[in-house]
């Protein structure tokens, strides 16, 4: 179009306006847009998104509510037997779980079967719940975390045991990068030299095997928990009967070792707050992983391990050595490497029709 159409009126315009002239009005009416109108615009927007991927937002909570179950953990295993620490965090989730499964009406499993591999899985969340504060009381937190992650790539093995599962070759190299993780996070001293022991921040070989004792047992409860959900067993049944057995063993290894006492004031505000995020953790992965892929929700996740350094430094004052850094970045590779190479496609989620109106 030339200059001078441009000038003429154009056609279905009652106003007799020129074209010119109706982008320039347009333009001056949009500039002349409230500030107000244009936040509430943005908040709209921003709302829509929410609502279309709230399992993202669901998946970051858990994993803030993962690091800080680890930092509280830490802090009480600093006065606190571990074992005590272990069962501290399980009452209030057990209370939660208990409500739902009555709420719901929930019947326990029928057949004999069903409760081997519940009985697996108990075990396995018992062995969690008792090692990994082992570890935390020995490890700094932030290497404590990134070790146990090494749980997804022992799953693929434990499948391949336990579920008969094919292992390709990924897994292999992806098992080898995490190791390799490990290794620079162990800091053995006949390559690393001295441990740090003198700093106050220090890695002892028992802390690392305590966090790989961790992350298998959580390997084990993942590989248990995909069969248990193949069974059609009621989810909240089997929060409730895993959650009972960790409270349960945990109890019964501080009574046998006659570590358990009685708690101070400030060590029952820190014992309360593990186990809220604890139970907050499970309901918001829980959610999450109705919504969303179980590859983003994991990928997500794996930022507790920057988060746990982050509290490591902020909060406890113990700046990381730079092995722990290394073997942190091999290991959030591997992680992520390997969830990818595994992802599955994407779930449709309905609120998405019902927002952009859909059938």
């Amino acid at each position: 179009m030339t200059g001078r159409d441009s000038d003429k009126p154009t056609q279905g315009n009652p106003s007799g306006m020129t074209e010119n002239e109706i982008v320039t009005t347009n333009s001056s009416s949009t500039q002349g847009m409230p500030q107000t109108g244009k936040n509430e615009c943005s908040i709209k927007k921003m709302g829509l998104f929410l609502r279309r991927r709230h399992g993202l937002v669901l998946a970051v909570i858990t994993a803030i509510l993962f690091s800080f179950q680890s930092l509280f953990a830490a802090i009480l295993t600093m006065t606190l037997d571990p074992f005590q620490v272990g069962f501290l965090q399980g009452p209030i989730f057990m209370i939660c779980c208990l409500l739902l499964v009555l709420y719901a009406g929930v019947r326990p499993p029928g057949e004999y079967k069903h409760y081997l591999w519940l009985l697996g899985s108990g075990l396995s969340q018992a062995g969690n719940t008792c090692i990994i504060p082992l570890a935390l009381s020995v490890l700094p937190v932030g290497d404590g975390v990134t070790i146990s992650y090494t749980a997804l790539i022992q799953v693929g093995f434990f499948s391949w045991i336990i579920l008969k599962e094919p292992v390709r070759l990924f897994d292999l190299v992806f098992a080898f990068v995490a190791f390799l993780g490990v290794f620079f996070m162990a800091r053995p001293l006949f390559i690393f030299g001295s441990n740090g022991e003198s700093s106050g921040n220090y890695v002892t070989f028992h802390g690392v095997l305590y966090a790989i004792a961790g992350s298998t047992t959580i390997a084990l409860f993942t590989v248990f928990s995909r069969k248990i959900s193949s069974l059609g067993i009621n989810s909240y049944f089997c929060m409730l009967f895993n959650v009972t057995m960790a409270i349960v063993i945990s109890g019964i290894v501080i009574l046998s070792i006659k570590k358990w006492r009685w708690l101070t004031l400030n060590e029952w505000l820190f014992a309360v707050l593990l186990g809220a995020v604890y139970a907050g953790s499970y309901a918001t992965i829980f959610y999450a992983l109705k919504v969303e892929t179980a590859t983003l929700v994991t990928v997500i996740n794996t930022s507790e391990i920057v988060l746990a350094f982050l509290w490591q430094v902020l909060l406890l004052h113990q700046p990381p050595f730079w092995t722990s850094c290394v073997g942190a970045i091999l290991i959030l590779a591997a992680c992520i490497g390997i969830t990818l190479a595994k992802r599955q496609p994407p779930r449709s989620n309905p609120t998405e029709h019902s927002d952009t109106g859909e059938q």
